[in-house]
């Protein structure tokens, strides 16, 4: 069974689907990856995500801005919502969600 991880990464929107068993990251679950809605949450969280990356400040190559993160708090637990209720939508049975994003922004 596939597993939809949602977690930020640097470059890469919050939401990974991984073969189950393996944990290998697989863009093999058309039913999610080529939803409009989904695609389009995944953007913008990722923007918004990597939005706090700033390079070259504070006399490091790159910088991670946790006061804007903390202050953009809401905005994001807001945009995971959509996107997991999308997710719970469009879910079938043939796979699961691991949502490890939207504990990690509730504890900032």
């Amino acid at each position: 069974m596939v597993t939809i991880k949602i977690m930020n990464e640097f470059l890469h929107g919050p939401v990974w689907t991984c073969e189950g068993g393996t944990g290998i990251a697989t863009d093999d679950l058309p039913l999610v990856h080529e939803d409009p809605v989904v695609a389009s949450l995944n953007r913008e969280i990722g923007e918004l995500f990597d939005s706090y990356y700033e390079f070259d400040s504070h006399d490091l190559p790159c910088w991670f801005n946790e006061e804007q993160e903390k202050a953009d708090k809401l905005r994001m637990l807001e945009l995971l919502g959509k996107l997991n209720a999308r997710i719970a939508e469009l879910n079938d049975g043939s796979f699961v969600v691991d949502d490890q994003e939207t504990p990690r922004v509730e504890a900032l």
